[in-house]
């Protein structure tokens, strides 16, 4: 090299593998690289659909009986509900003969406006006023939850309820016992209640959840501190809000 130190055969041969070695890994990065761009893409996991609401499987509460709680029969005199229904007498006690799930769409919330000292007395209590006072066949709702976080039966599931004036037919009556428009419902009752609303919606197919002042407007129930609650029943139990899902009878 002029103007340098020559390279000894040794130096020169040296150097002379390390760039066939370069070059080698270079080659071999090239090839490597070319044939990781040929193979297919990896394709994205497939998951499986989101199920909707009502596909999710959610067992009947626990739920105490008429027969357990001491249930009144059903008065068929009853001043405001007499007899039997039919085109003659419409407010007469009604026994839907079709499928369940083709009459229901929406549950309607109630508060009990009331609180005897504990849900038994409470059930009873409340029977005992909407045939002696009201003149109705039966306690107005379907279903009654206690404070306690217990579930009571109230009037049949296949039979009209009592419980909000004009929209009774296929709406199905839930109570919660307390006064919720002074104080704030338990615990163990809205978790109650939001179990009875999952298993009801997926049992009747139902498409709505309402609370009683959306349907007759002059009354507060289920009042204040309940109403917060309705959206979140309805969205745990995958209902539309409000009184949309209403079909008048035929």
């Amino acid at each position: 090299m002029s103007g340098g130190k020559k390279l000894s055969r040794r130096e020169f041969l040296g150097l002379a593998g390390l760039s066939t070695l370069a070059g080698g890994i270079t080659c071999l990065a090239s090839a490597l690289s070319a044939w990781l761009l040929s193979r297919p893409p990896i394709p994205s996991p497939t998951l499986p659909p989101s199920r909707p609401p009502y596909a999710k499987h959610i067992q009947r509460p626990p739920i105490v009986t008429r027969e357990d709680w001491g249930a009144r029969p059903p008065n068929h005199d009853a001043k405001n509900e007499h007899g039997f229904f039919s085109a003659e007498n419409p407010e007469g006690w009604r026994v839907y003969q079709d499928d369940l799930r083709a009459i229901y769409r929406t549950v309607v919330v109630h508060h009990a406006a009331e609180y005897k000292g504990d849900d038994l007395s409470t059930v009873r209590h409340i029977q005992d006023e909407h045939i002696e006072e009201r003149g109705w066949a039966d306690v107005a709702y379907h279903f009654l939850v206690g404070k306690s976080g217990r579930v009571f039966e109230g009037r049949a599931l296949n039979v009209r309820g009592t419980h909000v004036e004009g929209y009774n037919t296929g709406s199905v009556g839930v109570v919660f016992l307390g006064r919720y428009d002074r104080e704030v419902p338990p615990s163990p009752q809205i978790e109650a209640g939001q179990q009875l609303i999952d298993w009801l919606a997926l049992f009747l197919e139902l498409t709505h959840l309402a609370g009683h002042f959306e349907f007759n407007p002059t009354t507060e129930c289920p009042g204040r501190y309940l109403i917060p609650y309705l959206d979140g029943f309805a969205l745990s139990a995958g209902l539309a809000r409000g009184t949309g899902g209403y079909v008048p009878p035929s």
